[in-house]
């Protein structure tokens, strides 16, 4: 019985994150879209606010997918089969997007100090496309739990 309270306790923790994963996608997106329609008529301060937002979120989001499902998944692995089967072979392209979401931060961090950010919005649909072919893949090992 403490075994299946275990169990029953994992899968709820799994919900909760899910639950938050999509509320920070949610955040993610809404500030990506402000990121892109950002105007160059806009102040540097408030670019570099906007892109500073973006690049936490990406960073959050991350991480909140490979400590909160990747690793509950792959450590319960018996339990979650068929979804470990769809992360391995999803997990590729998860990977690009997380290194994209590296690049771009890094990216910016570097304008921000040359005063550059406008440049960060050419940057900005190489991170859409990779980011959407994450949800995508994110999408489908949840469809698997």
């Amino acid at each position: 019985m403490a075994g299946e309270k275990n169990k029953d306790g994992e899968s709820q923790e799994l919900r909760r994150s899910l639950d938050e994963l999509l509320a920070e996608r949610k955040q993610l997106l809404a500030v990506f879209c402000q990121a892109a329609n950002a105007s160059q008529e806009d102040s540097e301060e408030s670019r570099t606010q906007l892109f500073a937002r973006l690049c936490q979120l990406l960073m959050d989001y991350a991480v909140l997918w490979q400590f909160e499902i990747h690793d509950v998944l792959v450590h319960s692995a018996a339990e979650y089969s068929t979804a470990v089967k769809a992360l391995k072979l999803h997990q590729p392209v998860i990977q690009q997007a997380a290194n994209n979401a590296l690049d771009f931060n890094d990216m910016f961090d570097v304008f921000v100090q040359e005063g550059k950010t406008s440049q960060m919005e050419s940057r900005l649909s190489v991170l859409g496309e990779s980011l959407a072919n994450r949800f995508e893949a994110e999408d489908q090992i949840v469809l698997n739990l």
